[in-house]
């Protein structure tokens, strides 16, 4: 029976923000959150912020990527563990970067809203207008003044930015 990690469910596609990731990274500066840890994303903006002095900070909910990701904790990278977003979500500053791929799903456009107005660049996985029923993104499109998408790989990619 495969596991969580198995490797051989890995698509290529899983990575297909990555791209974003590393060219945003490369424009921006400060702090960067991340919201949904993973084998992709976790990685990229570990090493990105370790070669641009960047703190960081990821929160996660499932307790196996939590444990997975564990080992990416540094003195300048925080590995939080989530039982109530509500809650033990720590938004209230300015964020360079936040990139927002977290679950459950539905609760990925209620944190969009959330960082608007304490971010500089929002990162949002699985923006295709197609899953937009589940994820309800659009609920938040008019508090961001700029919207990118990347849409050379499936699943599609967004950043926002009042910046």
């Amino acid at each position: 029976m495969a596991t969580l990690f198995d490797a051989r469910q890995l698509k290529a596609s899983e990575g297909s923000h990555i791209p974003v990731l590393i060219k945003v990274m490369a424009i921006s500066e400060g702090p960067v959150l991340e919201l949904g840890t993973g084998t992709n994303s976790t990685p990229v903006l570990h090493w990105l912020c370790n070669e641009q002095d960047r703190k960081m900070d990821s929160y996660e909910s499932h307790p196996d990527w939590h444990r997975l990701c564990w080992n990416y904790r540094a003195d300048w990278h925080g590995i939080h563990k989530v039982e109530d977003w509500d809650k033990d979500l720590v938004i209230d500053k300015h964020w360079g970067v936040v990139f927002i791929d977290h679950a459950p799903g539905p609760r990925r456009n209620v944190e969009m809203g959330r960082v608007a107005q304490n971010a500089d660049y929002v990162i949002v996985h699985d923006t295709e207008p197609k899953s937009d029923w589940h994820y309800h993104f659009s609920n938040h499109f008019d508090k961001y003044k700029y919207r990118w998408d990347y849409t050379k790989d499936y699943p599609h990619t967004s950043v926002f930015s009042n910046f």
